[in-house]
């Protein structure tokens, strides 16, 4: 029995032989491209040739992510391949034949515009274990659809090609459709990200920010986070800006955190009366280039030949000015709020918060990822803590920092000799000593405590207790 040509070029894919196929389905299909068999036997050929190239990449982006973006030259034969299916524009089948191209370039999907054209004209059937995350011993990692639409937002995001073709409002479909299907409790807030940059992009900044707010609360430590916040002010009140840049930069764990914010503020600065300052910026961001052996990119040189900018500026005079500026910033995320200082009086078990003691029976469990980086507070240590105004127990802490000894009601230092009990436990004066900090001392020895006035629960009354202690010389 003669073969078709679909069933030809199909037999001489499976066996490798793909050149021999190619020159066989290519005239084919131009002849007769509506023929259902021979688009799909096409496609697969395509297909073929494609995992072959994206092998190679994908397998040097398992060591190093960054790699994943393919050379000019692997870019141009896989658009070769990404053209004829564009050319095809195939119908989806019972295959699910665009689902193997998401499952493909999973990894760099960002990287090849011409297959992000593909995939949203030609929508990607997904199956139920595609909305799933995968479980791994380190939490979740995300399900298929969420990287999908995350990818097709960064594609979009950086290619003007996929701008061009595909508006705002037939993008965000795609993302609020992988916010409702899919199973992730994990990084559904990046998808959120990615859509206020999104919506910065494409001047809609107002609707960007119901994105960016509940992303912010979730990570006020990290200065992106404030920048993204600030981006959405840029266009319509830069004093908001300013603030909100301000604050990104001074809570950025580490310099090279704060370059892409040290960056966008300049202009606004020079904009508004402060060209020293913004000099200060540009020089901090060009040291921390020099301080880590890199390039400087072409944006910030760009900076660095406008008239204003003043390489001699002192850049010491930066934290206290931004120190200035960002005042207000946490009010105008999270409404008024109310500081306080109080003391470290216990470490959670899980190592990721505290308790902090700011008066008689009001004690606060603040998470450590509201400090910098690099703070790590311990017991007895004095904080500074930002709440929403409103004054209740169940009020969110909104910020954290390590701050100096202030006088506390219901706190105060002490030293005295130690008197411990043959049970182990101790009293220093009227300070109850706990076992675990007793042991610490011999018995009768001068000692200096931090002790605090709380409930005692077991007795129902309020007594002091030890919550730091060590011995005098």
């Amino acid at each position: 029995m003669t073969e078709s040509i679909s069933q030809q070029v199909n037999r001489l894919r499976k066996e490798g032989k793909l050149s021999e196929a190619w020159q066989i389905a290519c005239p084919a299909i131009q002849e007769n491209k509506e023929d259902r068999y021979l688009q799909g036997a096409f496609f697969w050929l395509c297909y073929g040739y494609l995992k072959e190239l994206v092998a190679p990449i994908n397998e040097r982006g398992k060591q190093e992510p960054m790699r994943l973006q393919p050379s000019q030259s692997e870019l141009q034969k896989i658009n070769f391949r990404l053209d004829w299916l564009l050319w095809l524009d195939m119908p989806k089948g019972d295959f699910n034949e665009y689902r193997t191209l998401v499952l493909l370039f999973q990894k760099g999907m960002e990287f090849y515009p011409k297959l992000v054209l593909l995939l949203v004209k030609h929508s990607p059937s997904f199956e139920p274990d595609d909305l799933q995350p995968f479980k791994t011993e380190r939490g979740e990692s995300p399900s298929l659809l969420l990287t999908y639409a995350r990818k097709i937002a960064k594609a979009w995001q950086e290619h003007k090609e996929v701008r061009s073709n595909i508006s705002i409002d037939e993008l965000l479909p795609i993302l609020d459709k992988a916010r409702s299907d899919t199973l992730d409790s994990q990084h559904k807030i990046w998808l959120d990200y990615d859509e206020a940059k999104c919506l910065i992009i494409a001047g809609r900044e107002e609707q960007a920010r119901d994105f960016v707010i509940p992303v912010l609360n979730r990570k006020r430590s990290e200065s992106w986070a404030w920048g993204a916040l600030a981006a959405t002010y840029r266009n319509t009140d830069t004093d908001k800006a300013i603030m909100l840049f301000a604050q990104g930069i001074l809570c950025a764990h580490d310099e090279k955190f704060s370059l892409r914010l040290l960056k966008g503020v300049s202009k606004l600065l020079v904009d508004n009366g402060y060209p020293a300052e913004a000099s200060m910026c540009i020089k901090k961001a060009a040291q921390c280039y020099e301080t880590n052996g890199w390039n400087i990119k072409a944006d910030l040189q760009a900076l660095m030949n406008q008239p204003w900018y003043d390489a001699s500026v002192d850049t010491s005079d930066l934290t206290p000015f931004l120190t200035a500026k960002c005042e207000g910033a946490e009010e105008l995320l999270n409404g008024p709020v109310k500081k306080a200082v109080g003391v470290v009086i216990s470490l959670h078990k899980s190592g990721k918060g505290l308790h902090v003691y700011l008066s008689e029976g009001d004690a606060r469990s603040v998470p450590l990822h509201l400090f910098k980086k690099g703070e790590k507070p311990a017991l007895g240590d004095y904080v500074q803590i930002s709440m929403p105004e409103s004054d209740s127990d169940s009020d969110s802490i909104v910020s954290a920092q390590l701050t100096e000894l202030v006088e506390i009601d219901g706190v105060r230092h002490i030293e005295d000799s130690i008197k411990i009990n043959p049970k182990g436990f101790g009293f220093v004066g009227d300070a109850y000593v706990a076992p675990h900090l007793a042991q610490k001392v011999s018995d009768g020895q001068k000692v200096s405590a931090l002790t605090v006035r709380d409930l005692d629960k077991k007795k129902n009354k309020m007594s002091w207790k030890v919550i730091k202690l060590s011995g005098v010389n």
